[in-house]
């Protein structure tokens, strides 16, 4: 609803004060001029109230889905659908969660059936799907005697994908050998990678990352080298969304390492072949299936996008159950805990699946350096069959430290992050010298 502004009760009062001026003193004059300030406050409301109802506001940001940090293009296209023209504008949008500051824009005065597009950048942006209300947009007539606010457009959703780093080894699964990056590019297999089975006729719906060319430029058709997966092939990754163990400010706390971390990992499973089975421990359990295609590294980065460390129950439950679950074939799987909490009652669910014959690995992401404290110590080199890794282990609290020896001495394979760490140094089994690079898409 259009208001007017303190200059436009000081028009008003001028009206006013002419008016009964010119009844006081009966000059015709001052009653000219009363009417003319009546007549510019009643311009200016029409103006506000008619065509600023008329002004249409659309919202873009490119890319439509960023990632964690990135700093993307926003624009507003202003469109001004009125017979006259529009007033001046000041638009501001909200970015909630998206991004630390606000943003706002300011349009002159738009002509009959105007157009203006306004582009700015934003700062960075944090991982998670947000939801962006209708932009605010304030009307004012040029004179600024009258003013009106309303909202415009529809609610945007914004979904920021996690940054992941791309691994070419991983020190938690050695057994997994290089096939095939989503480049195309060959790495190095292990005794762990697939074995070749054939070539068949590739059937509607399959994906296209496994087609052999060569057969298919010989034969017209497209054709498909099947792979015979090893046992252990899939992979069970858990990560940990406990609400009370979160410790630092976006976008530096440890969940978002975690989360970083998990989907590293993840990414890495699915390059090499192998389905991930992604349980997130969030306040109502998540689990997804993920298949070694590019679809399923899409549906990782979906549900790491959307993922929150908002989970009450404490995360040796889910251990507990995976552990006594015997409809999910454990013994055959490799199984990655990404956590936040280790205290003596994870530890024994830990060590309790690694006697039933799980490959298991465990990377601990503690919140001690989100707090600001922590050094560095020189690095712990693994065990065989298990080991503790990372240069901040040395740092934690006595007791956390005796666990990960525990662990490690269990045939677990341990690594702690902390803030600052790189993920492909402590995440590799080996770093090549070419310089490594994020996958983000």
């Amino acid at each position: 609803m259009a208001r007017p502004t303190g200059r436009g009760f000081g028009i008003l009062g001028l009206a006013v004060g002419t008016y009964l001026a010119g009844r006081v003193i009966g000059t015709w004059e001052l009653y000219l001029l009363a009417f003319a300030f009546a007549a510019l406050f009643v311009l200016s409301w029409l103006l506000v109230a008619l065509a600023g109802r008329r002004i249409r506001v659309t919202r873009e940001i490119v890319p439509e889905r960023p990632v964690a940090g990135d700093e993307p293009d926003y624009s507003l296209t202003v469109k001004n659908d009125s017979l006259v023209p529009g007033p001046q504008l000041r638009i501001r949008t909200d970015t909630e969660t998206l991004a630390e500051d606000d943003l706002e824009g300011e349009v002159e005065s738009l002509g009959p059936r105007g157009r203006r597009v306004l582009r700015t950048r934003l700062g960075w942006v944090a991982r998670g799907v947000h939801t962006l209300p209708p932009a605010e947009i304030l009307v004012e007539d040029p004179l600024g005697i009258t003013r009106a606010a309303h909202r415009s457009g529809d609610p945007m959703t914004v979904t920021v994908y996690p940054r992941i780093s791309f691994l070419r080894s991983s020190v938690l699964h050695p057994e997994l050998g290089l096939k095939q990056d989503w480049a195309g590019q060959k790495g190095l297999l292990t005794p762990g990678a697939s074995e070749f089975r054939g070539i068949r006729q590739h059937q509607p719906g399959e994906p296209l990352s496994h087609i052999d060319w060569k057969s298919t430029a010989k034969t017209g058709t497209l054709m498909i080298r099947e792979m015979e997966e090893p046992a252990g092939s899939d992979i069970t990754l858990v990560l940990d969304g406990s609400a009370d163990q979160v410790v630092g400010m976006l976008p530096e706390t440890n969940f978002e390492l975690a989360v970083r971390a998990a989907g590293s990992i993840a990414d890495y499973a699915l390059r090499m072949g192998r389905g991930v089975t992604l349980i997130c421990h969030e306040i109502d359990k998540r689990q997804v299936r993920l298949t070694a295609d590019g679809g399923g590294r899409r549906n990782l980065l979906e549900t790491l996008a959307e993922t929150r460390a908002d989970a009450a129950a404490p995360l040796a439950l889910v251990m507990r159950r995976l552990l006594s679950d015997r409809l999910t074939p454990l013994r055959s799987q490799s199984l990655t805990l990404v956590g936040m909490t280790l205290d003596a009652q994870m530890a024994r669910a830990l060590i309790s699946l690694r006697e039933d014959g799980v490959n298991l690995g465990f990377v601990y992401v503690p919140g001690y350096s989100f707090a600001g404290g922590g050094g560095l110590l020189p690095f712990l080199p693994p065990r065989e069959g298990g080991g503790l890794s990372g240069q901040d282990a040395g740092a934690l609290p006595a007791e956390q430290r005796a666990l990960l020896l525990t662990l490690a001495d269990a045939g677990i394979r341990c690594v702690t992050l902390a803030q600052g760490d790189d993920l492909v140094r402590a995440l590799s089994v080996w770093q090549t010298s070419r310089p490594s690079r994020t996958a983000v898409r």
